[in-house]
């Protein structure tokens, strides 16, 4: 939105892409749900798979930061283990010394490469 215009981020913030809800929402609801009626609609099934609410999280990040895509996950670990499938043999990872101790478990004995 905005045509080019450059806005500042916290104008951005409200700019969300609400798209077509059916009760005229001027924010983006949040779906607290597991499932999804199918029968009327083929783009979410289970919310781990994909939610209204998570995608429009992801939008509007990708838009404060420029970028073409942003992802949102359920959990540390999931962003971890996403983060870890991008890392080559030698690469590194740089974590904060209080993380989550699956995180560091998972790090220093199940990836950690010597």
């Amino acid at each position: 939105s905005g045509g080019g215009r450059r806005y500042r981020p916290e104008t951005l913030v409200t700019l969300a892409d609400v798209g077509k809800d059916p009760f005229g929402s001027s924010n983006v609801p949040i779906y607290q749900t597991a499932t999804f009626d199918c029968r009327h609609q083929d783009a979410y099934d289970y919310t781990r798979s994909g939610n209204p609410t998570r995608h429009a999280l992801e939008a509007a990040a990708a838009r404060l930061e420029g970028a073409e895509r942003s992802f949102a996950f359920t959990s540390g670990m999931a962003a971890l283990s996403a983060t870890l499938r991008l890392c080559k043999p030698g690469d590194w990872v740089l974590a904060s010394g209080d993380i989550y101790g699956g995180m560091h478990r998972q790090l220093m004995h199940c990836t950690r490469q010597s």
